[in-house]
């Protein structure tokens, strides 16, 4: 059941080379049932999930138009379930591929529009930060530190909020990826904290897949506008070369409140406060099994909600992200069976935040409460994976980080009330085998323990049991524990015991979640593919933000439960030689507060979406349509966000013999009224999220 593949030569250290029978080849100041038996009918009558296809560009598209949908899958792998190149069939995990293609035909500008189209996931956000639920759990304000974000598996996950930035912060251009890699459920066994309800890898071209100089002009709604340029070769010498700078800048919108509906607040109406500018800056070098990764960007963003009791319609509460990074890889792979791949880099973060205040009681005293962060720390890996025999293959691997700078100051003219300057030390080390067993099954387990300063040691253990009952039909059957280590925010933060609202809790322990899935994948003949997923898993030790009523201050401690129960389809089909593709899902799932049985706040019940993409008989220009339906959602005040459903429309088309490409796009067609419940950082429940909006973009080649 698990022959010998006879595709080349893994591209990575110990690629698996088993295949299914069918495979041959918080941050910031935190101030101040009857619904489940039928949706879990209906979907399981659905039955279905999809596998997104490999990236394809326009010239690429004709070379694989006479594969079939099963032999495009074939040659669909996927790094980072279990951190080496693998058949995503035998993942263990349940993993969608987004690829450069559907990034282009489907106008995705930032990381968020990307996973707002996956199955299962939905995205809300509050006007300065984008936030991403999965499985239910999308708690208001957490920067989504329950979810592992890799740059060619490079953490980007910051070390002082552990924020993950999916919006205009992140860390480079949608037109330098080649695939976004998906993988959903626990998965600390390998990656460690973060790695609670899943990861996300981002990786890029090589400078050989960009193949010239690039020049990107766009620009669209709410005086909105964009460049970059991007340069890509390899040399005769093998040398590849990737390098690129872009920026943007949007001057917002004008916006209404009705919670400052006064006239000594403007009528509730903010202007010149929804700004947006960022800076990026990304590059690789490759050259005989070493890469060199350098980033860095920079994100000023207007906070026009007032949040944390600032002055409303105050242009100067604002703040700034720069995130930036350089690692230094190497591969070398010793005969046939044995990799050994280490890495070293160097990343820092910082965050500056200017809030503004009125501290007069009779005559207005204006002022600037700031707070600074800063975090410089230094990561040696090394991971080291053996193909034992012919039905074993065996990865073990560790890391260690050094916490150079964990400094966190907060001040005003008056005081300065937190000057924290830390250091630190993490270290971990992880063991994994997979296992063919007889002809059908195939065992994937493993297991990482990681030890901090802060709170000390957590051991968390992943096993996944896949199963050929058909050529045409996988099943996976998943269990797995991951955490999520408290930050030196939610450990260290104070504003002033005596005369601030918040003390910090150095007693914290990480949050921990034990999940149990699964996941059926089925091919329906030649053009179809889907897949139903079930799945549970129960959360304890969240980390919560409460007051002490022995001081009325604000403290972070572990106090929460949560719980829940779903399942996810999904269909997926190509037609036409590949030139029309769709892909159909629905989600329903069920999360709630252990604790008080109150359904989680932004935890929609239902979600659907469909992507259709097909050409528009005019030279190769291609449609893509999308649908997203998001349920009825709890806010933190116990009012409800009311369901939605998001048309979103682009048209591409290749110009001048190729050389350009020209794209429009058309964002909330219908334009659609709906709200993102918030955190309790607001005096709103729910913030108003942008109406119909237009984005049109050139790419040049030179």
């Amino acid at each position: 059941m698990f022959p010998r593949s006879n595709r080349p030569k893994a591209l990575c250290p110990g690629q698996a080379d088993w295949n299914l029978s069918r495979t041959r080849p918080e941050k910031r100041r935190r101030r101040a049932r009857s619904r489940r038996a039928a949706p879990l009918i209906a979907a399981l009558a659905f039955l279905l999930l999809g596998h997104a296809t490999p990236a394809l560009s326009f010239e690429e598209g004709d070379a694989l138009a006479e594969l079939s949908l099963e032999e495009l899958m074939n040659v669909e792998l996927v790094v980072s379930a279990s951190r080496y190149e693998q058949d995503a069939a035998e993942a263990p995990a349940s993993v969608t591929i987004v690829t450069a293609q559907e990034i282009q035909r489907y106008g995705y500008q930032t990381l968020a529009d990307v996973l707002r189209s996956v199955r299962g996931f939905y995205t809300s956000y509050d006007r300065t930060y984008h936030y991403v639920g999965s499985r239910g759990f999308g708690r208001p304000g957490d920067y989504n530190t329950r979810l592992l974000l890799l740059v060619n598996g490079h953490r980007i996950n910051d070390n002082i909020y552990e924020s993950a930035y999916i919006g205009t912060g992140f860390s480079l251009d949608l037109d330098l990826v080649e695939r976004i890699e998906v993988v959903r459920g626990p998965s600390s066994s390998v990656y460690g904290t973060n790695a609670f309800f899943g990861v996300v890898n981002v990786i890029t071209k090589e400078g050989s897949g960009l193949g010239g100089l690039w020049l990107t002009g766009e620009g669209g709604s709410y005086s909105s506008y964009g460049g970059s340029v991007d340069y890509g070769v390899r040399t005769p010498e093998g040398v590849d070369l990737l390098i690129s700078g872009s920026a943007y800048e949007s001057d917002g919108q004008d916006l209404f409140y009705q919670e400052f509906d006064t006239p000594e607040e403007n009528n509730g109406i903010t202007s010149g406060t929804d700004y947006d500018k960022h800076q990026r800056f990304f590059t690789t070098l490759r050259y005989e099994g070493f890469t060199l990764h350098g980033s860095y960007s920079s994100r000023e963003k207007g906070i026009p909600t007032a949040a944390w009791e600032t002055l409303f319609n105050d242009p100067g509460t604002m703040c700034v992200d720069t995130r930036g990074f350089v690692a230094l890889s190497h591969r070398k792979e010793y005969g046939e069976k044995t990799g050994l791949e280490s890495r070293f880099s160097y990343d820092w973060y910082s965050y500056e935040g200017d809030y503004v205040y009125d501290y007069g009681e009779e005559e207005p005293d204006i002022v600037v409460f700031r707070d600074e962060s800063m975090w410089r720390w230094l990561t040696g890996e090394v991971q080291l994976t053996r193909r034992i025999g012919e039905r074993n293959t065996l990865v073990a691997g560790g890391d260690y980080r050094h916490n150079q700078s964990q400094d966190q100051k907060s001040y005003d003219p008056y005081d300065v009330y937190l000057d924290d300057v830390r250091s630190g030390n993490a270290w971990a080390a992880y063991l994994q085998d997979e296992l063919s067993i007889g002809s059908k099954l195939l065992l994937n387990a493993g297991v990482r323990h990681d030890q901090y300063d802060t709170f000390g040691g957590t051991t968390n253990p992943r096993v996944g049991l896949i199963v050929g009952a058909t050529p045409a039909t996988t099943i996976k059957f998943l269990y797995g524990t991951a955490f999520r280590a408290p930050n030196a925010y939610e450990l260290y933060y104070t504003d002033g015991e005596e005369t601030g609202t918040q003390k910090a809790n150095t007693d914290l322990m990480p949050e921990e979640i034990t999940t149990y899935e699964v996941a059926v994948e089925q091919h329906i003949g030649k053009r179809l593919h889907g897949t139903v997923s079930l799945f549970t898993y129960r959360v304890t030790d969240l980390i919560t933000m409460t007051t002490d009523l022995e001081d009325d201050l604000l403290v972070y401690r572990n106090m929460d439960k949560a719980e829940a129960r779903g399942v996810e389809t999904e269909l997926f089909g190509a037609f036409l030689r590949d030139r029309v593709r769709g892909r159909l899902s629905y989600t329903y799932q069920d999360a709630e507060d252990v604790t008080t049985g109150q359904t989680l706040a932004n935890s929609p019940f239902h979600l659907a979406k469909m992507n259709f993409s097909f050409p528009l008989g005019i030279q190769d220009a291609y449609a893509g349509a999308e649908l997203q339906y998001t349920g009825e959602r709890r806010t933190l005040q116990g009012e409800k966000a009311a369901g939605y459903l998001l048309a979103n429309l682009t048209i591409t088309a290749p110009l001048w013999q190729k050389k350009a490409f020209l794209s429009a796009s058309l964002y909330n067609a219908f334009d659609t009224k709906y709200s993102d419940p918030v955190s309790d950082e607001y005096i709103q429940d729910a913030i108003d999220q942008d109406g119909r909006s237009l984005w049109v973009r050139l790419r040049y080649r030179i």
